[in-house]
């Protein structure tokens, strides 16, 4: 007869624990399943075609795919081409959007938290750039930078105040043209920073500024000996969403300047769209994407140990 005792406990101890994860994954297996699929036929697979097509010489319209190393890479990073403004573009915006939205949706926010009355107006009329169309907004703007004596801003420099003598074609220059993709991105994006740091000054202990109050201190002293230090987790949160945001500028480049003059105001995204479907080089567009993804990625990674934001996250 068979003794079980003769198995060591060990094993029967392995054996069953392989047993009940192997229990247990099946168990979840129909509930992770369909989200595995969805990832695997949407991220993973069009990842591993977009790396494919970078090394390759691909011809859409002929169906054909010639393996030809880092070329695209070499042809994309080439001395004359576009691809350096549009990688310097990114980081600009990155660089001058990113501290506005936050201050001015810290600001606002912390305004609209000591309201009285009104409140529920003024963060629906802070939103409202955010919920509307990226194309509505550009179309706006094109009309503020126009470049003849429609525009907006020429009418007033020009026609009310008579700053300048001549209108300005803002949008065909190429600082002037960034200037305008830059305070659009602001203009959008400080209203969702502004509900984030709402929401997160809910959760500051009113105590703190009972006691402040109490000490003489004024709305000023409390904001930057209050509210700013307990807000460090969430500036940390809408920092990094933004500078990784700010290699998604699309649409405002498109509508407003079309890259120009020559390049100078484009940015990946849309040098990207302009390789793919303007030119029909997907190689070099899936090269432009993959710097695009690993500067991402490089980015995130780099902040996240600059700023120690698992640190913050504790301490908050």
């Amino acid at each position: 007869m068979y003794n079980t005792n003769a198995i060591p406990a060990g094993s029967r101890g392995r054996s069953s624990g392989w047993k009940d994860g192997a229990k247990a994954w099946l168990t979840a297996l129909p509930f992770v399943l369909p989200g595995l699929l969805l990832v695997l036929a949407f991220v993973v697979y069009p990842m591993f075609f977009t790396i494919r097509i970078a090394l390759s010489d691909y011809r859409i319209v002929q169906g054909e795919m010639t393996f030809i190393g880092l070329e695209n890479f070499k042809t994309v990073l080439s001395s004359g081409s576009r691809f350096w403004y549009a990688y310097r573009n990114n980081f600009l915006y990155a660089l001058v959007t990113v501290p506005f939205i936050l201050l001015g949706g810290m600001f606002f926010a912390y305004l609209i938290n000591n309201l009285r009355r009104g409140q529920g107006l003024f963060r629906v009329g802070f939103y409202l750039p955010v919920i509307t169309s990226w194309v509505i907004v550009s179309l706006v703007f094109q009309y503020m930078f126009n470049n003849s004596d429609r525009g907006l801003i020429n009418y007033i420099l020009v026609d009310v105040l008579h700053i300048l003598d001549d209108y300005v074609p803002w949008l065909l220059r190429e600082w002037s043209g960034n200037a305008a993709i830059w305070l659009m991105g602001i203009w959008k994006n400080m209203g969702w920073a502004m509900l984030i740091y709402l929401a997160a000054l809910q959760g500051i202990p009113k105590e703190q500024y009972e006691a402040a109050e109490l000490d003489g201190a004024g709305l000023v002293r409390k904001f930057w000996s209050i509210t700013v230090p307990s807000l460090k987790p969430t500036t940390f949160f809408v920092m990094v969403n933004m500078i990784i945001g700010s290699f998604n500028v699309f649409i405002q480049v498109m509508m407003l300047t079309g890259g120009n003059p020559n390049g100078k105001t484009s940015a990946l995204q849309y040098l990207l769209y302009q390789k793919a479907f303007g030119e029909f080089e997907f190689g070099e567009a899936s090269a432009i994407g993959m710097i695009s993804a690993v500067t991402i990625v490089a980015l995130t990674v780099v902040l996240n140990r600059t700023l120690q934001l698992d640190r913050v996250e504790q301490e908050g």
